[in-house]
């Protein structure tokens, strides 16, 4: 059975790559999110708010929701979150692609971090939702979740 030459060149551009943009590559989502714990963890609010889509940005603290934002606002909620807190570790466990038309990826984030000026250390979960937007994973969603209890 002879396979028809177009079909060989389209199988051999997704297995290469070709024609994907370079948001789409599972590597940049891990540095955008890498980016984004580092800037979480410094309470960098005004580099985290520049990486906040343009369409808005759904938020959670804890079990209290405040859905979607424009950017400005959320800036000013993770400022006042983050303001109490001292960060002492923040790592990237898991990220990934979710595919979609624009394309999605998640990140959680395992967040070590205490209250100012006290000493027991709280572990949380961050979720990040990012969404592609002019070829650049933007933050879509943010979500502190719950302490586990034990």
């Amino acid at each position: 059975m002879k396979v028809p030459r177009i079909l060989v060149l389209a199988t051999l551009a997704v297995a290469l790559g070709v024609g994907v943009p370079s948001a789409c590559l599972g590597q940049d989502l891990a540095r955008a999110a890498e980016g984004f714990t580092v800037q979480w963890a410094a309470g960098d609010v005004s580099r985290l708010q520049s990486r906040f889509s343009l369409n808005g940005v759904r938020l959670q603290w804890d079990e209290r929701p405040l859905g979607a934002l424009a950017p400005q606002h959320a800036g000013a909620s993770v400022r006042e979150y983050l303001e109490n807190r001292e960060a002492a570790s923040a790592r990237v466990s898991r990220a990934g692609e979710v595919g979609g038309e624009p394309l999605r990826g998640f990140a959680e984030i395992r967040w070590e971090s205490r209250i100012r000026g006290m000493t027991e250390m709280v572990t949380r979960t961050v979720f990040v939702a990012f969404v592609s937007e002019d070829g650049a994973w933007r933050v879509a969603e943010v979500r502190v979740l719950p302490q586990a209890r034990l």
